[in-house]
């Protein structure tokens, strides 16, 4: 039997990849449309709350890590790629982290609010300030490259090994009754 990740960490990873994936256009749109269009705010509150929530969840992740850890790899995985597969896991974490914060220090020095669901104003915890703001701007956007890099480091290792070693690691994160190819199939 293959040894896989808990039910629920399993639909904690999909569901910050989902809104990894949601949250990446978003952002792309809505600061490439024109400072005046009429959606740009709700885009901006949309980006901001799919952040805290990811903030959330990898917050519990990790706390839940220490009680819950992940499986042992498949005995094929070499030792080299254990340690890079949890460099990048951890790496991640940190970007996940890493992202809300900026994002809310840089709307916070910029004198903006965030809202959270287009409904419930965040409190205004910092004064205006544009040379923080400017920092914090560059920072969120170094961790969106840092980003980009991990989701596909971590995206090519997993199909690296469905694809070429055949090694059960995507199996890890599926449920139970999901099966990867066998070698040779």
């Amino acid at each position: 039997m293959q040894k896989r990740y808990s039910p629920i960490n399993q639909t904690l990873h999909w569901v910050t990849a989902l809104c990894i994936f949601t949250i990446l256009p978003l952002a792309w749109v809505m600061t490439n449309m024109p400072r005046d269009a009429a959606s740009r705010a709700d885009l901006f509150a949309w980006h901001e709350t799919i952040g805290l929530v990811i903030l959330f969840i990898t917050g519990y992740r990790i706390v839940r890590r220490i009680f819950d850890g992940p499986p042992p790899h498949p005995a094929r995985v070499a030792r080299w790629e254990r340690g890079l597969a949890r460099a990048t896991h951890w790496l991640l974490f940190l970007v996940l982290l890493w992202m809300p914060i900026t994002g809310y220090l840089t709307a916070s020095y910029g004198g903006h609010r965030v809202k959270l669901f287009d409904v419930v104003l965040a409190p205004a915890l910092l004064p205006k300030n544009d040379e923080q703001q400017k920092l914090f701007v560059s920072l969120h956007l170094f961790g969106q490259w840092a980003l980009y890099v991990l989701v596909v480091l971590h995206l090519s290792a997993v199909a690296f090994h469905l694809i070429w070693t055949k090694a059960g690691v995507l199996g890890r994160m599926l449920p139970a009754y999901a099966t990867e190819p066998r070698e040779g199939a």
